[in-house]
């Protein structure tokens, strides 16, 4: 059994109770919002797949800016920090490449521009990881080391990252049996907390409430 805190009951009760006294308002409310949200993904998943299907050259010091990925890639505020962490780490070389492979160029920057061509164009002389489908594709000409330093030009490297972003919201729908009636759920997730939505046919019977305090792994 997981704990509740306190609070967490007192936020859930003041809920419970609004939507129990204004059901026809909160039904309103929440079917224009499940249409605005769901016009609104539509046109972003549109976006997004274009974006997704544009690999980005973003230089060592870009990638190590949260505000630059953030503007970059279109990302939120929190996958840009994350996501900056997770490079700075590649780059010092705690995190370690999934498959190396060589292209000719005359300069790294080049060979980054190459490489950029070879995934527009998902060339199937591309390793396998390179080609996979992702939110965002990072290509980044390696110039210096760890502390800074300028790396000699036999040290230079072309680093391809393939990024998949955290989703902080999503929309549900299914189906329930409560008392021995299927009903139909709909709903609404953010992060931990999730708010569902019950109906039958076209009549409100209820909501759920949910709040997720942590994993449990074996």
């Amino acid at each position: 059994m997981i704990p509740v805190l306190k609070g967490g009951e007192n936020m859930i009760e003041r809920i419970k109770t609004l939507v129990t006294m204004h059901k026809t308002a909160v039904l309103a409310v929440f079917i224009v919002l499940l249409i605005g949200v769901a016009y609104a993904l539509g046109r972003h998943a549109s976006e997004e797949k274009t974006i997704a299907e544009k690999p980005a050259v973003l230089t060592q010091e870009q990638t190590q800016n949260a505000a630059s990925l953030r503007a970059q890639l279109d990302i939120s505020r929190a996958n840009a920090q994350a996501l900056q962490k997770r490079l700075t780490d590649a780059q010092v070389g705690q995190r370690a490449p999934s498959v190396t492979y060589y292209v000719t160029a005359p300069t790294v920057e080049r060979a980054a521009q190459v490489v950029e061509r070879q995934i527009k164009e998902d060339a199937p002389t591309l390793p396998r990881a390179a080609r996979e489908k992702s939110d965002r594709t990072v290509v980044t000409p390696i110039v210096k080391d760890k502390d800074g330093k300028d790396l000699p030009p036999a040290e230079q490297k072309v680093d391809v990252y393939k990024i998949n972003l955290r989703k902080d919201h999503r929309i549900k729908a299914g189906a329930s049996v409560i008392d021995s009636k299927a009903l139909m759920t709909v709903g609404y997730e953010q992060g931990r907390f999730e708010a569902l939505a019950h109906f039958d046919g076209r009549h409100y019977k209820g909501a759920t409430v949910m709040y997720s305090r942590g994993v449990v792994r074996e």
